[in-house]
């Protein structure tokens, strides 16, 4: 099979059989790239490797990280939560899972990295706010809360099922653009002194500008926009001086 672009970001793993589990899962999909951070149990133990059946060999490539940023990376990082009241709504890019393969696939986002909470208290909402998105599995039944393994596989399938397209070329805006304009914005979110929550504002324009889905065409607009607003507001300040 084909491998993906696809990283699994598994944040302080407790349990040897959801390793093996995980590893599995990847295996079944296509994934090659597991990445743990901080693991609280033996990565290569009896039990990690019992369960992990043919994908035994993607837990002995594993990379180990202290940290999830380096895990991480440059990634567009999808974080997981079934806690809703974790993330900070208004500030953070939510969607039930159906919901985030369609932005998925709107975007043309193919590489990305998949991050996998703890078993027991899942991801911090600093954690999810490292995230670019996060997802929720809805369940009807009253538990909402799958195990890390059971959560994964269920993902993946969603985000992958589209993946076996041929790549398109797209008209919209790549990740180096989108980037730029929230650089812009965050410099001229910096200017105004009246801005107390800057972190929020700019959270606020990065979800705005992920879910309008703009063409390189619009996105150099507003950059063109965002630089002269800059500029005209540098001179103010300066001849005010």
């Amino acid at each position: 099979m084909k491998d993906r672009g696809i990283r699994i970001v598994a944040v302080e793993p407790l349990y040897q059989i959801n390793l093996g589990y995980i590893a599995r899962i990847a295996k079944n999909f296509g994934v090659s790239d597991i990445a743990l951070v901080n693991p609280r149990c033996k990565v290569l133990g009896k039990n990690a490797l019992k369960y992990s059946k043919h994908g035994a060999d993607l837990l002995h490539a594993a990379k180990v990280f202290k940290s999830i940023d380096r895990a991480i990376g440059n990634r567009f990082a999808i974080g997981t939560t079934a806690v809703w009241h974790k993330t900070g709504k208004s500030f953070y890019n939510i969607y039930a899972l159906d919901k985030a393969a369609r932005m998925l696939r709107k975007n043309n986002i193919r590489d990305f990295c998949i991050v996998i909470g703890r078993e027991s208290t899942g991801l911090s909402k600093e954690e999810l706010k490292r995230c670019n998105m996060s997802v929720i599995i809805q369940t009807p039944g009253d538990y909402s809360t799958l195990n890390i393994s059971h959560a994964l596989s269920i993902i993946l399938y969603e985000l992958t099922r589209w993946l076996g397209n041929k790549r398109i070329v797209s008209v919209y805006a790549g990740r180096k653009e989108m980037r730029a304009l929230e650089k812009l914005f965050g410099d001229l979110v910096r200017t105004h002194s009246n801005i107390r929550d800057r972190k929020g504002v700019e959270m606020a324009f990065k979800n705005v500008l992920m879910r309008a889905n703009p063409t390189s065409k619009e996105a150099k607009a507003i950059a063109i926009a965002l630089s002269d607003k800059h500029e005209t507001m540098n001179r103010r300040r300066i001849s005010r001086a």
